[in-house]
């Protein structure tokens, strides 16, 4: 693409609700100095401040004879009332392309907050560059990830999708009862409100924490297929810096979160919470399994399970090896037993705790230690059995030890939206 582009523009918008939708002050601008990047900026108006709607970019070129679907953003493809900037990344999609005459065209699709989960915005973060890089380029797409199926472990072992690349799934705002059990109906100890994040699809891996950490910790080394293996034996100190949250809140500079969000620009990378793990595990429902799961070994990573369908694995699995639950996350119940960040608090602490909350917005757990300097796990690993593969059991692993590293523990990380 030329240096000196010639922009023109169109706007339309596509109206998914009773009212009418104005998109208009559309334009556009080639990044400067040209960095294969446009930035369009519109307004909406004509619509509730609430509203949210999914942003489309096109654009059509040679004369209108060629045209352009923008796959690969910079920023969100996602708005809301007034004035937004969406930034597309037309060399990634469109890699050499020359022109000098592009119109640009907005579209703005209402998001039917009933639907919402059903809405596929993806954060992909390249880790390709390695534990010595000053930046990890991050970008927004509608597309999932195309997967190298398992049948083939070497292939896996060098896709992209689990190694090189790491990718987060936006999650709607969500309520739900936290730790609902069949005892208790579904009901929950106390009502949860989450604001919208992203999540990894997968668990952390060990070619991803190499490429971030310069190493290997992992207990399950086989160079041919550990690339693609959730990683383990690592804790709190590796994962943040030190083993004293919530009592110190800070994140080291050289801790694995640290080097994330330096790289990345992404302040809010973090630890899953307690709660952030439960909704993408329940997707949505009251039981003891997310939708569409049960506690057969075919469809997670685990120890042995009450109708003994299959022999226990001894180790864990690729990730995505097992069926991906119905918000489109792996692993939620198996393969490794996943960290959060909340100190352990027991069921009585934490029902005082969130006393007379209704819902309790954004949980982080207790705000000091009450259980030495024990942290909360969830999902059950390869070697525990379906009692410990639920939405609702929660366990904890030792941070009081220093040093300590768990062959069964592993993590997912999130990422609040910097627009919310």
């Amino acid at each position: 693409m030329k240096n000196s582009i010639m922009f023109l523009f169109a706007a339309c918008a596509i109206a998914g609700t009773a009212q009418a939708l104005t998109v208009s002050d559309v334009s556009a601008h080639a990044r400067y100095p040209w960095q294969n990047v446009i930035d369009v900026d519109f307004t909406v108006s004509d619509s509730k401040a609430s509203d949210l709607f999914k942003v489309g970019l096109s654009a059509t070129c040679d004369k209108g004879t060629k045209k352009l679907f923008a796959r690969t953003f910079l920023s969100e493809p996602l708005c809301g009332y007034g004035t937004s900037r969406v930034s597309w990344d037309i060399g990634a999609d469109y890699p050499g392309l020359k022109v000098d005459d592009l119109q640009v065209a907005v579209t703005v699709a209402p998001v039917n907050p009933a639907k919402i989960d059903a809405l596929d915005v993806y954060m992909v973060i390249d880790l390709s560059s390695g534990p010595n890089s000053p930046r990890y380029p991050v970008h927004y797409t509608l597309t999932p990830p195309v997967l190298v199926p398992t049948n083939d472990l070497v292939a896996c072992a060098a896709d992209p999708n689990r190694t090189t690349k790491l990718w987060l799934k936006r999650v709607k705002e969500s309520v739900f009862p936290f730790n609902g059990t069949t005892t208790n109906k579904g009901e929950g100890w106390f009502k949860v409100k989450l604001s919208p994040y992203y999540a990894c699809i997968f668990e952390l891996t060990q070619k991803q924490w190499n490429l971030v950490m310069d190493a290997w910790p992992s207990a399950w080394s086989n160079e041919l297929y550990r690339a693609a293996r959730p990683v383990e034996r690592i804790n709190y100190e590796d994962v943040i810096g030190h083993n004293n949250w919530p009592n110190d809140k800070s994140v080291s500079a050289d801790s694995f979160v640290g080097r994330m969000r330096a790289r990345t620009g992404l302040s809010t990378f973090n630890l899953q919470t307690e709660a952030q793990w439960e909704n993408i595990c329940r997707c949505g429902t009251k039981t003891s399994v997310s939708a569409g799961l049960t506690t057969s070994r075919f469809t997670s990573n685990r120890g042995v399970v009450s109708d003994l369908s299959a022999d226990p694995n001894n180790g864990t699995a690729i990730v995505g090896s097992y069926k991906v639950n119905s918000w489109g996350f792996y692993d939620c119940f198996g393969n490794v037993m996943e960290m959060c960040l909340d100190a352990y608090a027991d069921s009585d602490t934490l029902k005082s705790l969130y006393e007379g909350q209704d819902p309790v917005v954004d949980p982080i757990g207790p705000p000091t230690h009450t259980t030495a300097l024990y942290h909360a796990t969830r999902g059950g690993s390869f070697d525990n059995s379906s009692g410990k593969s639920s939405c609702y059991n929660r366990d904890y692993c030792n941070s009081s030890i220093t040093g300590k590293r768990d062959y069964k523990i592993g993590a997912r990380f999130v990422v609040s939206p910097e627009w919310k």
